[in-house]
C-alpha cells in the first residue's frame, strides 16, 4: 500500500512542479498532495496494527521518513529560493554556497545520527523507531510536537535527513549550473546507455572497499559523506547494502592478521599479474 501511495504521491509532485511556475503556488500544492497522503497512511497503520516490532521498526525507519522528507523539502526549498537575492553569477554563488553551509552545519550537529542513518545501524532502533519510547538526549534536536500514534523519537530527524540531502543536492545543482568547474559533476549529463554492472561478490568486500575509498577521501576532495557512498555504490552495483554498519563492525572485529582480508585479496591479485606481466615481457626479449 505504502509503494503505491507513494508512487502516486510522487507523481502528483512531478506534474505541480511541471505545471507552476510560482514558487508559492508549487509549495501550496505540493504540501496539500503530502499532508492527504500522510492522513491516508496514517488511518491505515492505525486500522491495520504492526505484526510485531520489526514491522514497526520498518514502517517508521523507512517508509514514514520518505513520505514526511517531501514536506520538509519543499519548505527548506522555498525558504531558498525566495530569499535569493538579485546579482551576477558571484553573488548568486555566494549565496548559494551560504546556504549549503547551513545544510552542512545540520548534518555536523547530527553527526552521530547521521551516521546512525548512513551506515545502515540497527542497534538502538528499538528506542528510537518504536512508538512510545522516550529518548532524554541532547544528541536528539528539538522536534515538532508528536503524535503518540503515529511518530516516534527518530522518524522526524530521519526525515529530515532524507529532505537534506535532496536539499544539498538541489544547491550543488544550482552551483553547478553557475561555476560548472566549481564542483566535479558526479555524473555526465549525457552519455550513451551502457551495460550495468551488478555486484555478484560477496558483500562484505564492497563494505571494504567503500570505507577504504571514504577513509581515504576518494570522492568530492574528501567531503562526500559514508551514506551517500553507500548510497551510490547501491544504485550502480544493484545490490542491496542495508547491512554496511553490521557488516563494517565483524571487519573491525575479526581475529586474525588480515583485518582487510579483500583488499589484501585484491593488492596479491594486481600484484601477481604484474609479475606475470613482467616475466612475459623477460621471456619475449630472451627469445
Amino acid at each position: 500500500m505504502s509503494e503505491k501511495l507513494y508512487g502516486q504521491l510522487t507523481g502528483d509532485i512531478e506534474k505541480i512542479v511541471a505545471r507552476e511556475t510560482e514558487p508559492f503556488k508549487i509549495l501550496s500544492a505540493v504540501l496539500k498532495c503530502v499532508r492527504e497522503a500522510l492522513k491516508k497512511l496514517k488511518d491505515h497503520v492505525l486500522k491495520n496494527p504492526f505484526e510485531d516490532e520489526a514491522a514497526q521498526i520498518h514502517f517508521f525507519k523507512h517508509i514514514k521518513p520518505k513520505f514526511f522528507a517531501l514536506r520538509i523539502y519543499y519548505l527548506e526549498w522555498y525558504g531558498i529560493v525566495t530569499s535569493i537575492p538579485a546579482g551576477d553569477k558571484e553573488v548568486l554563488k555566494a549565496a548559494y554556497n551560504e546556504e549549503l553551509k547551513v545544510i552542512q552545519r545540520f548534518f555536523r550537529l547530527i553527526a552521530f545520527y547521521y551516521q546512525y542513518y548512513g551506515l545502515g545501524a540497527t542497534e538502538l532502533d528499538s528506542l528510537l523507531f518504536v512508538r512510545g519510547v522516550e529518548v532524554q538526549s541532547v544528541l536528539i534536536p528539538e522536534v515538532p510536537e508528536l503524535d503518540p500514534e503515529f511518530a516516534t523519537s527518530c522518524d522526524y530527524l530521519f526525515s529530515k535527513i532524507r529532505a537534506f540531502e535532496q536539499l544539498q543536492e538541489f544547491v550543488l545543482t544550482r552551483i553547478r549550473e553557475l561555476d560548472p568547474a566549481s564542483i566535479p559533476p558526479e555524473v555526465p549529463t549525457k552519455r550513451q546507455p551502457s551495460e550495468k554492472l551488478v555486484w555478484t561478490g560477496d558483500k562484505v568486500n564492497l563494505v571494504e572497499i567503500i570505507y577504504g575509498l571514504f577513509f581515504t577521501g576518494q570522492f568530492n576532495n574528501g567531503n562526500a559523506d559514508i551514506a551517500l557512498i553507500i548510497r551510490f555504490m547501491e544504485e550502480h552495483f544493484q545490490v542491496d547494502l542495508s547491512r554496511t554498519y553490521r557488516d563494517f563492525m565483524d571487519i573491525r572485529n575479526r581475529k586474525t592478521t588480515a583485518i582487510t582480508r579483500f583488499l589484501e585479496q585484491m593488492r596479491e591479485a594486481i600484484l601477481a599479474h604484474i609479475d606475470d606481466a613482467l616475466s612475459l615481457k623477460k621471456s619475449k626479449k630472451l627469445a
